[in-house]
């Protein structure tokens, strides 16, 4: 009860904050500007970022106030804090002036830095006839590289009502779950409170949405579901976690590096935006905004239910199962670029 009742006051606290937040960006003109990479047309309030990361870090506080339990693991973790802060600020001040993509990049680089120096990264991966196998200095950066990456990810995926705050809302509880049953019990605290107040946001931000979380809430959740699994330190060196928590992400993850190899053979910056994400290709088929949902929300719940089935089977059987889910989504995402692709050259075709 002392996860699971701060994880309910964040519910609670961003419910009652995304109101006053939708007040003061209407009252001040704070909108969400469109861009290719986006659906709607329509002027949404953003900033809905804000209110994650306010019922975030409040319900932490709460708790740190009326619980003793967490008061000396709050001294282990405050780097990790720090750093989340430092994220969620600067994607709140490009939400305002639209900051050079090279210094957003480079403070983001310095914030995984930064936590991976203070001891928080993989440092064990395990492998079938191998085990738990220890990567030495490969641990810094293959955790930069996740952690950049996760982040970017789920920026990029953030181009639809309901999309990346669902996601993220399912792989936090994931993780927490985890978290949980190892014991992590500030870790486990911490993604409990990113699930409700996760929640109070999509209660505003299921479509149709009224409110966006821009940079400032996209980033900081990135960054934090990046993070979350690298502080179970103890279950990090038996190297199961590389495996559970890429699976908890699957979706963004194959999405991005999709983008990856899209805007490399087009010869494009790997940062601008387009409309071949995983939600644009389904809604080039004709599905509504919600059946997308649908069926992105299932293929997480999916690598979810794989990734904490690591509680009750062997360590070969997880492991297996794991690299047959990744084969699974790797295919689908095939299917469905080359389906688009097919259909597009035909509607040419059909034009000419």
């Amino acid at each position: 009860m002392q996860i699971i009742l701060p994880g309910l006051l964040a519910g609670l606290l961003n419910t009652l904050l995304i109101p006053f937040i939708l007040l003061v960006a209407r009252k001040n003109q704070w909108f969400d500007k469109p861009d290719p990479r986006k659906i709607h047309t329509d002027k949404i309030p953003r900033l809905g970022g804000v209110g994650i990361f306010l019922a975030f870090i409040g319900s932490i506080a709460v708790s740190l106030i009326f619980s003793g339990s967490y008061r000396q693991e709050i001294l282990l973790f405050w780097p990790v804090l720090v750093s989340m802060l430092a994220v969620h600020l600067l994607g709140l001040v490009d939400d305002f002036y639209d900051l050079n993509a090279r210094f957003k990049f480079i403070v983001q680089v310095g914030a995984a830095v930064f936590v991976v120096a203070m001891g928080y990264r993989f440092t064990h991966i395990w492998l079938p006839g191998l085990g738990s196998l220890a990567i030495g200095w490969l641990s810094w950066p293959l955790t930069l590289f996740w952690i950049v990456g996760v982040l970017n990810a789920i920026n990029m995926i953030d181009g639809l009502d309901g999309l990346s705050s669902g996601i993220s809302l399912i792989a936090a509880l994931g993780i927490g779950l985890l978290l949980m049953e190892h014991g992590a019990g500030f870790p486990a605290l911490m993604a409990l409170c990113l699930v409700g107040s996760l929640a109070g946001y999509l209660l505003y931000n299921f479509p149709p949405a009224k409110i966006f979380m821009g940079d400032s809430g996209s980033t900081f959740l990135g960054f934090t579901l990046a993070v979350l699994p690298l502080l179970d330190t103890g279950h990090v060196a038996e190297g199961l976690w590389f495996w559970g928590a890429i699976t908890l992400l699957l979706v963004p993850v194959f999405d991005v590096f999709a983008a990856i190899l899209r805007r490399k053979r087009g010869g494009v910056p790997m940062m601008s935006p387009d409309k071949w994400h995983i939600h644009h290709k389904l809604m080039h088929f004709g599905f509504s905004t919600r059946t997308i949902l649908g069926i992105i929300y299932a293929l997480c719940m999916l690598a979810t239910l794989v990734a904490i089935s690591v509680l009750a089977l062997p360590a070969l059987w997880y492991w297996l199962l794991t690299v047959v889910v990744w084969l699974g989504f790797g295919a689908f995402f095939i299917v469905l670029h080359y389906a688009k692709e097919r259909s597009l050259r035909k509607a040419h075709t059909v034009k000419k």
